[in-house]
């Protein structure tokens, strides 16, 4: 160590240089000097640089975002020689790595600023020499032209390390080659692709680059990832790439391209190919099918793993960096389409979001997480020492303690513990990856296996095999025969029914041991029918052992949840984690999670952005009901989530219709961004959704009002009068609820209960709305604003909303005219209705869910003008009680009221679930529905309900 102290200084003293003789610094240049071998060397040969480094302050500093590119910019514009371009580039380096391994080694910088720098550091060398050389080139190449006349650029993709900014610190660097789609350009007589001219450049780049011209230390750069591998192209179009990608890529090249980023050239153009790639790399839906591919991924990998030769290998090795990549990367692949969020590069990020997302249990994320920054810390201080492309540990004792004292360790032993114990925990969680379900043979797995195997040999059904759990063999065989002659099933694949041959016996046996075999059985045969012509999802099945658990419960409790998964079969993926499933998140837990959802998704994709709305839904719906069947949810709580669901997903469409129509039309806000709480329009709910009574079917009934300011509409393409924008606004959200998507349809809009009905505008001024309330509703419109609050929008507006539907019901009414009116209107729509003769009608018939709502209504209208404490509330069941608190109706009658209408809304709650007898029923509700006609009929007077 004194030797290298000593050539250091005399370094400096040949070049009448002085190093500072602070304590700080000299401590650091020790530890830097026994730490690397690397900036040994670099400071001795030389000095002068790394006396700039210290002298200019960027020895200690941080690098700030493109300070790469503008040096190499300004430097490399004064050189016209490429042999002088690469002198700077190689200068450039030596002193940036210098900086970058002394900060890292003295813990200046933490990890992902390292990385951060190294990859930047890479990315402005590849980008600063195409561009010399593309002028080169073009000096004796006419360049090729887009159809507008402006010259074709190269696209540059960074692969791996250097395209998820983890470049690590004597790496290679992993480069894709694309152009724009084929044109011709001439050189002299002669006329050439645009291919072939941006593969003369891509050569000339990777001659700069090869370290095997003249012994110089640059960038490695790698290219065998590009399609067809070494025998493809240097160079593809844009088009023939995507094309590649799209009829002959491979899982190993969707897994390649996580991490590809536009990183030289033109990077425009560079994100719209990957954008267009999207869609091969992340499929829109859960890729469980895959799950084989990812298998014979992970055998590789354990296989290489096992030569000894990569005993120490931390990046090769068991439990080294590559395990904790393809942990991650699988996750991404699975979910990546449905999710966004997972399309993210960098590894750190992934971890935490797996453990958010439940994919992974916290303490799995810690693990991987501390062992991925301890690998890769050793993995760049085993580089730094001699600028060498190794992930071996080192044999020498002097290097072996070098590495373990740069990582905090006083000896190697102590270094080697920790080191091991990261290793074997990364390969524990490598090998539970993709684990497969050990199959239980003694429960008759191996008959059912067996009898799905020769469903259609009569020889087989006559044996008919005693199977545990089934009282009827029979009918399983007929269920098994069914699932088998579906012209589903007749047009799978090969892969496809292999799949199904496996999952079948596992759901036979699995439902042998609920307590309705046969009953869940027959509705596993309904789901499997509707979904198994996408295999994607029955390899969920069979790759998640807890799901299957799970769908076993469902199917045993309910008819509809399994025709609601058959429908949307994206959400089977929710059956992997049941204590989420059965715990619906509250109001702000919904916003949060939507938001998520689409944070990243871009504001010009408006289909996706919709599918995203649509999947929400569903998945929420589907923890309603999977709580309310399993878990016993009471009904209020069950509407409370479904009216939270509705609200959160219309505030954010009302949102989303803003940009989309003032991009088109400006703002009626001025240059100001949108804001929802002043954005001059507000949803008001109604009905159900106003009374907070939504159902798992419900329409959402609305009415919007906007402020209506006078004036023109500023910053869209075609201005437009303000009233114009809103009625247009109004019109988009509309649309939006109803589009039908490959997820579904949000929600069906019921409009008709706005001022004049169907015959009304869409979106009405605010004043108007007003004097319409007060002076021109009918009392029927009066009785529907009870259950009317706003949801969404402009906080002006709900306050506005809410003192307008409050004079309208406390104004003074004449009691005999408007009992007259509620019992005319109450008999109208009994004459209107039809229904089955021979069966009560839950809603209009005699004691029921009506009868509740318009006597609730009838004296709420008759009594606000002396209780105004009555137009607090908009659902029923409140409004009883405040009917009942201010003395105005009985105790008794209030309960009896109240006790019927949830009776009888829970009853239509089941009749939405399919599982509730109508005659059963009938018979044990008789009574309390006489009750109900009762009270209705005594306090309506002359009224006859019957």
């Amino acid at each position: 160590m004194l030797n290298k102290k000593k050539s250091v200084f005399n370094a400096f003293s040949k070049e009448n240089l002085v190093l500072p003789g602070n304590t700080d610094f000299l401590d650091k240049l020790e530890k830097a000097l026994f730490f690397s071998e690397f900036i040994f060397e670099s400071i001795v040969n030389h000095p002068e640089i790394f006396m700039d480094l210290i002298s200019s302050g960027d020895l200690e500093s941080p690098c700030p975002a493109g300070y790469y590119a503008d040096q190499l910019t300004q430097q490399i514009a004064r050189v016209s020689e490429t042999s002088e371009m690469k002198k700077i580039l190689l200068k450039t380096r030596m002193r940036e790595m210098v900086r970058i391994a002394w900060q890292d080694l003295t813990g200046t910088a933490d990890l992902n600023e390292t990385l951060k720098d190294l990859s930047s550091l890479a990315e402005a060398c590849v980008d600063k020499a195409l561009r010399f050389l593309y002028g080169k080139l073009c000096l004796i190449q006419k360049p090729p032209l887009d159809p507008y006349g402006k010259q074709q650029e190269i696209i540059v993709l960074g692969m791996g390390k250097l395209g998820a900014r983890e470049l690590n610190f004597s790496s290679d660097i992993d480069l894709i080659f694309a152009c724009p789609d084929n044109t011709l350009c001439k050189h002299s007589e002669q006329t050439i692709t645009s291919e072939e001219f941006f593969t003369k450049l891509c050569r000339s780049f990777l001659r700069v680059f090869d370290t095997a011209m003249d012994n110089s230390a640059l960038f490695r750069v790698d290219t065998r990832l590009r399609p067809f591998g070494t025998s493809g192209p240097l160079v593809m179009s844009c088009s023939e790439m995507e094309n590649y990608y799209q009829y002959q890529g491979r899982e190993w090249e969707r897994y390649a391209l996580i991490k590809a980023r536009p990183i030289a050239g033109d990077t425009a153009r560079g994100k719209a190919l990957i954008k267009a790639l999207n869609p091969f790399i992340y499929r829109r839906y859960f890729d469980y099918g895959t799950f084989d591919a990812f298998r014979d991924m992970k055998k590789r990998i354990t296989f290489q793993a096992r030569d000894k030769r990569l005993k120490n290998n931390i990046k090769l090795g068991k439990g080294g960096i590559r395990e904790i990549e393809f942990f991650c990367q699988i996750f991404q692949l699975v979910r990546g389409g449905v999710e966004p969020e997972f399309q993210e590069q960098n590894l750190l990020k992934i971890l935490a979001l797996l453990a958010d997302r439940a994919c992974i249990d916290p303490s799995t994320k810690t693990e991987l997480r501390n062992a991925y920054i301890f690998l890769r810390k050793a993995e760049n201080r085993l580089q730094a020492h001699a600028d060498c492309q190794t992930h071996d540990l080192p044999q020498t004792h002097e290097h072996r303690l070098s590495l373990a004292l740069s990582m905090g360790f006083n000896t190697w032993d102590e270094f080697l513990i920790t080191l091991n114990l990261h290793r074997e925990r990364v390969h524990t969680h490598f090998n539970h990856l993709l684990e497969a379900e050990n199959e239980d043979q003694n429960q008759n797995i191996d008959e059912i296996k067996y009898l799905w195997a020769h469903i259609n040999d009569p020889q087989a059904g006559e044996t008919r095999p005693a199977l545990a759990g089934f009282k009827d063999s029979g009918q399983v065989i007929s269920l098994l025969k069914r699932i088998e002659a579906h012209t589903n099933t007749k047009k799978l694949t090969t892969d496809g029914k292999k799949r199904l041959d496996k999952l079948i016996p596992l759901l036979v046996k699995k439902a042998g041991k609920t307590k309705t075999p046969e009953t869940v059985l027959s509705r596993f045969a309904d789901l499997i029918i509707n979904i198994e012509r996408r295999t994607c999802y029955i390899s969920l099945l069979l790759e998640n052992p807890r799901a299957v658990d799970t769908l076993a419960v469902l199917a045993e409790k309910s008819h509809w949840i399994i025709s609601f998964l058959a429908s949307h079969p994206a959400l089977l993926d929710e059956l992997v984690n049941p204590d989420a499933l059965y715990e619906p998140p509250g109001r702000d837990a919904l916003v949060k999670e939507l938001d998520l959802r689409m944070r990243h998704i871009p504001d010009d994709d408006f289909e996706f952005q919709l599918e995203e709305l649509c999947l929400f839904k569903q998945i929420n719906i589907l923890r309603v009901a999977a709580a309310d069947i399993s878990r016993n949810y009471p009904l209020m709580k069950v509407s409370d989530q479904l009216t939270c669901i509705a609200e959160t997903i219309l505030n954010k469409i009302i949102e989303i219709s803003w940009h989309q129509t003032a991009a088109k039309y400006g703002s009626p806000l001025g240059n100001k961004a949108y804001k929802a709480s002043t954005c001059g329009f507000a949803a008001i709910a109604y009905g159900k959704l106003g009374g907070i009574e939504l159902g798992y079917n419900s329409d959402l009934d609305l009415v919007f009002i906007h402020t209506g300011d006078k004036g023109m509409t500023e910053g869209g393409s075609r201005a437009v009068e303000k009233k114009r924008f809103y009625s247009l606004l109004g019109q988009r959200i509309i649309n939006t609820l109803t589009i039908h998507t490959p997820a579904g349809t949000l929600y069906q809009p019921d409009m008709r209960l706005r001022p004049s009905g169907q015959a009304g505008v869409i979106v009405s001024q605010v004043d108007a709305f007003a004097e319409y309330t007060e002076n021109q509703a009918w009392t029927w419109e009066h009785q529907a604003i009870i259950r009317a609050r706003p949801v969404a929008g402009d906080e002006y507006l709900k306050k506005r909303f809410q003192q307008i539907r409050k004079k309208a019901l406390i104004a003074d009414r004449e009691p005999e005219s408007l009992k007259q009116d509620v019992v005319n209107m109450r008999e109208r729509l009994r004459k209107e209705h039809k229904y089955a003769r021979n069966t009560f009608d839950v809603k209009q018939g005699s004691g029921g869910v009506v009868d509740i709502e318009f006597l609730v209504q009838f004296l709420v209208l008759k009594h606000s003008h002396d209780h105004p404490s009555l137009v607090q509330w908009t659902d029923n069941v409140r409004l009883l009680d405040t009917l009942a608190a201010e003395g105005l109706l009985s105790q008794k009658d209030s309960a009896v009221l109240k006790t019927a209408y949830l009776e009888l809304r829970m009853f239509l709650h089941r009749l939405s679930f399919q599982e509730h007898e109508q005659e059963a029923w009938e018979n044990e509700s008789a009574e309390i529905r006489k009750k109900v006609t009762f009270i209705y009929e005594q306090i309506s007077c002359s009224c006859s309900c019957s």
